[in-house]
């Protein structure tokens, strides 16, 4: 049994009796309203002595958004009234009793969660974004309207105490939180209720009904949850009740030693679920529920009855306010495991598994590790599927069924595995095996969960696993190179750089506008890409994101140009490609062109597609723009004797918005009337360019059946990706909202395209978690966050995986035509229905050998003429009549083709007798 405690005033005017000064404390704290939040107060309260000054006291609050004050207020001057209570308030018109009216009027305090403290010290000490503190600090109070606690924010109150939930009765607009005993700095001692600013708080003794005997009669945990039909709407119907229940302990994340050694808060509480011989008969009624409550020990096994109160805490049902536990048996069978496999067919089958256990054996893949939106590395979470999924409008065109339901597929086939603990930023994350998550034991997508068993937890809609075992393969490993083919003799790379700026480029010059943020940050940043590109080992690298500052010895360019060339042979250093002009656009970052001068070589000036040079549409203006796209950069390289064009380009993103009719409700994102021109603009441009092959290189904002795809496919540009020359059926180099899909391509026409032997989009970057990308604590990070992973090494050195081309490059041949020896005798017709017969290959040959191919048009009706050059037919008294005859017959090698004839004349004794007769008659007219 529980009871309350009787009220500050008195208890705290017996304590204080024997001291000559008072010990001012917070008394009560109103931080929401309904609506505009307008009556917001701090109430301070002396004990009961009154009249007690205030001076050197200031009231200091802190968000728990980036755990830093936001407001100071100093109570110089003021006291307590002559009933021992202060009131701050922000609108005296809303407030009574109000002692000091401060601005602003409404949204005064934040909602949570959040801190109040109270010091010995002056306000000015904590001017805007002053960290937490417990210098001079007299009493804190950390509260929340049903949100997580902060960590950060805990260390003004005692060891152990609890953050206080002003919505802890579902209430959280018409009640406050009030003290009703405990020490500065204590929190258990507090109640929440209807405001009482001024006047003693509601702490009347309540007397709370016994819970009973172990076994007597109780709530069922199926009657708690309720049946589920719909997800949206699955609060309680017990809400707000106090209710006794007694069921068993499957899972005890109360708080406590982590794996390595540290301390955690972990999710402060525990789950029971029903004995399997107390269930009921409707499979969605959950039979598990979480418990709110780290105060009560409880372990694995017991069977226990408690009391406590119905709530829900982000749409989870979850009994809090508990006022009695008791351990009925220990070491009892646990209820059995619901199996169950993905996907499902709607969310409320998760649903009414909520704090139940739950095994999957089906063979899962790490489909994410981005999670609720916070990620892998700040709640040690990742997404489990059935498979891989991908963009709509990566595997379909935008608009089909396929594409709109690709995310709503994803929906149904995903469940967050937890670490169990609640806190952010981890400092050890127990996956993917028991030794924890480093930078040498890393978490990519593709790995494979061969069989997972736990709790069934959620945030909302995002149903959680929370394992007590769990087996994860490292099957989608790292790979130390791409793949590339042996026989391939030129190599070309697309590589996104990540906002490469190297500040003044002497060292120093950081933080910049994007990117590292110190010296030290960008140094393992370029050591990170420097790593992927020496591993890929190509001779032509296109670079998007890199700074935009010129082409200088203290340019972006050049220093990675540098870092790169220290890694390489003497002879295979990379040069840049310098445009005829200072910068590449007008934006912070543009693309660039590495190449190595031992493999290719630059033919002309490079080439620049920009607003100014656009191709113009049918109302002439510019198809190109520079103010949305990067500028594209042409340029033709002599190898093996072709002369290729590469165009590197880094088109509009789907971020921000471009003012476009309906934007983004086709599904392919903000801008894409603004990318499809551009492909469109560097289609017309580039037909302009002659060579013998064109690759477009570079992120293009755009999945595989996008618009702007559609319109290279119909100028007969060939998706390098999805050739036979890929390594993966199904390519992607980018990772979003658990979906993956390509935004960076290589397409090509002519020699490229023909002579392409390998295309890999290296995964090292879109499949890793950005905690092992360069930034650190001790480097410049610009968040809290418990982050030492990053190594020198190429992974996840961008947030897009690069891509390789191969190509077996050959020489174009030189070649010999065929030519005709001899000339090919007359054929002499003597009679009707002669067979004639000719063979056209003895009088032609090839210098190079070549075989040689025949074919004719137009022959007469039953001749015929073989590959191999045999003439045949039957002078028929249709061919008679058409003779004298030539007859074409084309030769080929297979690169050139000549013509050679065959005459046919008529020779029959009737003909010769008419050629006479004509003759005679000739000679009479002559």
């Amino acid at each position: 049994m529980k009871t309350q405690l009787p009220s500050i005033a008195s208890a705290l005017t017996l304590a204080l009796a024997s001291v000559s000064h008072a010990d001012i404390l917070i008394n009560e704290v109103d931080a929401d309203q309904t609506s505009t939040d307008i009556a917001e107060f701090i109430e301070l309260f002396d004990g009961g002595l009154g009249n007690q000054s205030l001076d050197g006291y200031s009231l200091v609050f802190y968000n728990g958004s980036n755990d830093l004050s936001y407001q100071a207020f100093s109570l110089d001057g003021y006291s307590t009234n002559n009933d021992g209570y202060f009131v701050l308030c922000g609108d005296a018109a809303q407030v009574a009793n109000c002692d000091l009216d401060v601005s602003p009027d409404s949204n005064l305090i934040q909602n949570g969660a959040d801190a109040v403290a109270l010091y010995v010290a002056s306000a000015s000490n904590f001017p805007t974004n002053t960290a937490v503190t417990t210098t001079a600090l007299v009493d804190a109070v950390v509260y929340d309207t049903s949100d997580t606690d902060d960590s950060g924010l805990l260390v003004l109150l005692n060891a152990g105490q609890p953050q206080l939930n002003e919505n802890e009765n579902a209430a959280s607009t018409t009640d406050s939180i009030q003290r009703c005993g405990g020490a500065a700095r204590d929190t258990d001692g507090f109640v929440v209720a209807a405001p009482t600013a001024g006047v003693a708080n509601q702490c009347s003794v309540v007397v709370e009904p016994s819970i009973g005997l172990c076994g007597d009669e109780a709530t069922g945990i199926h009657a708690i949850q309720g049946a589920i039909s719909d997800v949206s709407n699955d609060t309680s119907p017990l809400l707000g009740q106090s209710v006794i229940v007694e069921a068993i302990v499957t899972a005890d994340k109360q708080g406590g030693a982590l794996a390595s050694g540290d301390s955690s808060y972990q999710y402060s509480g525990f789950w029971l679920q029903q004995a399997d011989d107390a269930v009921d008969s409707d499979p969605m009624t959950s039979e598990g529920v979480f418990v709110y409550d780290y105060s009560d020990a409880v372990n694995v096994g017991d069977r226990v009855r408690l009391q406590g109160t119905v709530s829900e805490y982000n749409q989870v049902t979850q009994i809090s306010q508990v006022s009695e536990v008791v351990i009925c048996a220990s070491g009892q069978t646990l209820p059995a495991a619901t199996t169950i496999n993905l996907p499902v067919a709607d969310l409320s089958a998760l649903e009414a598994l909520e704090g139940m256990r739950i095994a999957n054996d089906q063979g899962l893949v790490v489909s994410d590790l981005f999670g609720t939106g916070y990620g892998f590395g700040n709640y040690g979470q990742f997404v489990v599927s059935s498979r891989l999924h991908f963009q709509g409008t990566e595997i379909a065109l935008p608009g089909s069924d396929a594409a709109i339901n690709a995310v709503n597929e994803r929906n149904l086939d995903a469940l967050l595995i937890d670490d169990g603990v609640s806190a952010s930023y981890p400092s050890f994350i127990p996956f993917p095996d028991e030794t924890g998550f480093s930078a040498s034991n890393p978490m990519r997508i593709g790995y494979q969960v061969p069989a997972v068993a736990g709790v069934m937890h959620a945030y909302k809609n995002n149903y959680t696993i929370i394992p007590d075992a769990i087996t994860i393969d490292p099957t989608h490993a790292r790979t130390l190179a791409p793949v590339v083919a042996e026989d391939a003799n030129l190599v070309i790379v697309g590589m996104n750089v990540l906002n490469y700026f190297n500040g003044d480029g002497l060292g120093g010059g950081f933080p910049t506008s994007r990117g590292a943020p110190t010296a030290d940050a960008f140094a393992m940043q370029s050591a990170k890409i420097v790593s992927a590109l020496t591993a890929m080992n190509a001779d032509i690298i296109g670079l998007m994101e890199i700074e935009n500052d010129g082409y200088g010895s203290e340019s972006a360019i050049q220093t990675l140009a540098n870092e790169l060339n220290q890694t390489q042979m003497p002879g295979f250093e990379y040069s840049i490609i310098t445009p005829n002009s200072s910068f590449l656009g007008t934006d912070e970052i543009a693309v660039g062109l590495l190449y190595r001068a031992e493999k290719v070589t630059p033919v002309g000036s490079a080439l620049v597609l920009n607003t100014a040079n656009s191709p113009l549409d049918d109302n002439s203006e510019p198809l190109f723009d520079d103010t949305k796209n990067r500028p594209a950069l042409i340029q033709n390289f002599a190898v093996n004797g072709h002369e290729i064009t590469i165009a590197v380009n880094h088109l509009k993103s789907k971020g921000s918005a471009c003012g476009e009719v309906d934007e983004g409700s086709d599904g392919q994102g903000n801008c894409n009337i603004k990318r499809t021109r551009a492909a469109q603009a560097l289609v017309e441009f580039l037909a302009n360019v002659e060579s013998d092959g064109v690759m477009i290189l570079g992120d293009l904002n755009a999945y595989s059946q996008e618009d702007p795809m559609q319109v290279f496919y119909a100028a007969d540009f060939t998706n390098l990706k999805y050739t036979a020359a890929s390594t993966e059926a199904q390519p992607y180099s980018y990772s979003f909202s658990g979906l993956l899909g390509s935004l960076d391509h290589a397409l090509a026409t002519g020699v490229i395209a023909e002579q392409v032997v390998s295309v890999d989009a290296w995964h090292i970057n879109s499949v890793e978690d950005s905690l092992v990308d360069y930034l650190t604590e001790a480097n410049g990070q610009t968040f809290s966050s418990i982050d030492n992973y990053a190594e020198p090494d190429a992974y996840r050195s961008s947030d897009h995986d690069p891509i390789v081309v191969g190509l077996n490059l050959q020489a174009p041949v030189t070649n010999s035509a065929p030519q005709q020896d001899n000339e090919i005798p007359v054929v002499l017709v003597n009679r009707s229905n002669a067979r004639i017969a000719v063979s056209v290959s003895d009088y032609v040959s090839d210098a190079d050998g070549d075989e040689l191919t025949y074919s004719a048009s137009d022959l007469p009706e039953g001749f015929s003429l073989s590959n191999a050059g045999q003439l045949t037919g039957v002078a028929t008294p249709s061919v008679i009549a058409m003779l004298p005859l030539t007859l074409t017959i084309d030769v080929t090698d297979g690169y050139d083709t000549i013509s050679v004839a065959v005459e046919l004349e008529n020779n029959t004794r009737w003909y010769r007798l008419r050629q006479r007769w004509l003759a005679f008659l000739e000679w009479l007219r002559g």
